[in-house]
């Protein structure tokens, strides 16, 4: 009895660690922000596709502007927790490109968020997670949410694993303009 209550104990604690799988099928990120100092930021990327609202869009229309783009599912806890932080950082931010990325989601559900959470910019539709593969060589998406910078070139600037708050993406590109 002994054994099984010290196992039991043991998967009730590492169950509630904070890494990172979890019974929807994703990793979660821990928070963790990289910001890259400008000679490391490599090629400009280009993201084009369909957004939710059936428009074609290009990042190569936000070249000369910050982007911030934030890879998001309908399903993702986490990512129902920070939406309420974008929304606040997209209006209060205007000068600063927002785009997001819904990956691996069914249409319904993912208009149904936008339309919870009042997003008002656009997310391109991301039904694989193929357009994540843009980033595989600069700043590595590994878990969902994941917000990534770009700067004003266009490069990946800055990439945090995880939830994200209106306070840290000011500080983030603060940090990237900076440079």
């Amino acid at each position: 009895m002994r054994i099984r209550t010290a196992f039991l104990a043991i998967l009730l604690i590492a169950g509630c660690s904070p890494a990172t799988q979890n019974n929807t099928g994703f990793i979660s990120g821990d928070g963790t922000t990289t910001v890259l100092a400008e000679s490391d930021r490599g090629e400009a990327i280009e993201l084009a596709g369909i957004t939710l609202d059936q428009e074609k869009l290009n990042t190569n229309s936000y070249l000369g502007s910050i982007v911030v783009i934030n890879v998001w599912a309908s399903w993702c806890a986490p990512c129902r927790k920070e939406a309420p932080q974008l929304v606040d950082f997209n209006l209060k931010n205007p000068n600063v490109k927002m785009l997001g990325i819904n990956t691996r989601d069914n249409e319904p559900a993912a208009r149904a968020f936008e339309k919870y959470f009042k997003v008002e910019y656009p997310s391109l539709i991301d039904p694989d997670g193929s357009l994540q593969l843009a980033f595989r060589d600069s700043l590595p998406l590994s878990a969902i949410p994941t917000t990534v910078i770009l700067d004003r070139s266009g490069r990946p600037s800055a990439r945090i694993l995880g939830e994200t708050t209106r306070s840290l993406l000011e500080s983030v590109i603060a940090e990237i303009e900076k440079d």
